[in-house]
């Protein structure tokens, strides 16, 4: 074999082994891999298809609990991983930040806390969360956050797996109890209450239902728009979309303690509402999806806010018997804020206005005062003359009021008419958002909270005693007397709590019908 062939041979045997290295067996491996793969997948579908229940496969998981924090536009936001549930709401009021979910539980909107989800994607309005119940199925809830309190949280079951497969029954979780602003923190446990919207037959608005301690049987979801927790100035409720919920249940939790009368005697428990929207269960096809979508509200109970809202949700603040007339007194308010810029203001004007309406009736009722001032001592002679006779006394005494043309209804009328139009002012006013950190002048600067330094029930007592004063006949029975004298008293001490704004409407209220009294009986005086 000479030389050149040897190279030939050489050069061939070369060409042969490259070829075979950076060619061919590449070629091979990528195909052996690639049925590799397949055949691992094949086994995992078959797996999957085999199981008789994919989604019971999910196990209680051991991990801890982490919390993640997320700035929406009204509060800042805490969730927790179990169950992806509010665990902190701190709400950014005017006044001072509130934490509406201080107490221990699950959170508010939590689902299956069992699960461990994850952050998946935020954006600025909105936070994703993942969980996986078992292979190839997949829990996607997504939270939204508008600039008004209302949001919505969407729950999605992704099924890559083979074959139908159903989740079992869970719940959305409201509770246990919701804190409120410090000013009304005494009174939360009796405001605390689950709630929920319905339409009865028959009636153009939605009623609102109060859970209370009899309650046992849950409610059908069929029966009721939105449901949740409320106190007298917060509400968080959820409004179910595209699926309708299972049964509400409902509980009382203890939620912290509070001390009794200063601590002189001991410590009590508070207790608050704990709510459950119960979702049905939910089956989802091989290789598909399914997605339930709710609206939920977070945040203050604000009338004029929930006029531009869907959903009814002004149906939850409370405007008494005389709804209609708190309502009235409530818009007629927000129209003098709008002329002057200050409700303290705006309170006296509606006072005024007031005063106007029913000023006819205020005159009747004083006359009649004046008059029976006037003939107390007739009167005095006459129970003495007939103390044993009730009904010649009757007798001789209307007959004096003819002769005096006195109407002794028309001193009662005034306050009949007052009565209805007090308590819807007191409830308009008492449940008012707007109130809450505003302020009028100097120390009062929150209309909603009481005087920090009782100035106001003080003026008001001694206008009123002043006003008794002025009214009480000089020879009235022992008793009435008292009473009379102690009212302003009563009335002071009762006052000292409430929100300075109803207070300044019923200092006004006495101001005004103080001044009319005293020219009306400057006038009776004149005329004799």
């Amino acid at each position: 074999m000479n030389r050149n062939m040897l190279l030939a041979a050489l050069f061939f045997l070369l060409l042969i082994t490259g070829y075979n290295q950076f060619i061919v067996l590449p070629r091979v491996r990528a195909q052996q891999q690639a049925a590799e793969q397949e055949l691992a997948q094949a086994k995992q579908d078959l797996a999957l298809a085999d199981s008789a229940a994919p989604l019971a496969q999910a196990k209680t998981s051991t991990l801890p609990e982490e919390l993640i924090t997320f700035q929406a536009p009204q509060a800042q936001v805490t969730f927790t991983t179990k169950g992806a549930g509010i665990k902190q709401y701190l709400f950014e009021d005017v006044v001072d930040h509130v934490d509406l979910t201080p107490y221990k539980g699950e959170g508010f909107f939590t689902t299956l806390p069992q699960l461990d989800f994850r952050e998946a994607a935020r954006t600025q309005d909105s936070i994703v969360f993942t969980a996986q119940w078992a292979p190839g199925v997949e829990l996607r809830k997504t939270y939204r956050f508008g600039e008004n309190g209302l949001g919505s949280v969407n729950l999605t079951l992704n099924n890559r797996t083979q074959r139908e497969v159903t989740l079992p029954a869970f719940d959305f979780n409201f509770g246990p109890g919701m804190a409120t602003v410090n000013s009304e923190l005494s009174d939360n446990e009796r405001e605390s209450k689950a709630v929920y919207l319905t339409q009865e037959p028959g009636k153009k608005n939605p009623t609102l239902v109060k859970f209370t301690a009899k309650d046992q049987s849950p409610v059908s979801g069929k029966d009721w728009i939105w449901a949740g927790v409320q106190n007298r100035y917060f509400l968080s409720v959820l409004v179910p979309q595209n699926w309708t919920a299972g049964a509400l249940s409902t509980k009382k939790e203890v939620v912290t303690t509070q001390k009794r009368l200063w601590g002189l005697f001991g410590e009590s428990d508070v207790e608050g509402p704990q709510m459950r929207i119960a979702v049905p269960a939910q089956t989802v096809g091989a290789k598909s999806s399914q997605e339930l979508k709710s609206d939920f509200y977070f945040g203050p109970k604000d009338y004029q806010l929930f006029q531009t809202l869907p959903y009814h949700f002004s149906r939850s603040i409370e405007f008494g018997f005389f709804g209609a007339l708190g309502r009235l007194a409530r818009n007629v308010l927000e129209t003098f804020y709008g002329w002057t810029g200050n409700y303290g203001v705006a309170i006296i004007m509606l006072t005024v206005l007031l005063q106007l309406i029913l000023f006819k009736f205020t005159l009747m009722s004083l006359k009649s005062s004046a008059q029976m001032k006037k003939v107390q001592p007739e009167m005095k002679r006459l129970q003495e003359k007939y103390k044993g006779n009730s009904e010649m006394l009757n007798r001789e005494m209307l007959a004096l009021y003819q002769k005096h043309k006195i109407n002794p209804i028309s001193g009662c009328l005034p306050l009949l008419i007052q009565l209805p139009i007090f308590l819807a002012l007191f409830n308009a006013l008492r449940t008012s958002w707007s109130l809450h950190g505003a302020g009028f002048m100097l120390w009062i600067t929150d209309l909603s909270s009481k005087d920090p330094y009782y100035i106001l029930p003080i003026l008001m007592g001694a206008v009123m005693f002043f006003q008794q004063r002025a009214t009480m006949p000089p020879q009235m029975d022992p008793t009435q007397a008292a009473m009379f004298k102690y009212m302003p008293l009563v009335f002071t001490l009762l006052f000292m709590n409430f929100p300075s704004g109803l207070v300044l409407y019923w200092l006004t209220n006495s101001l005004i019908t103080f001044g009319i009294q005293t020219i009306a009986n400057r006038k009776i005086a004149h005329a004799k």
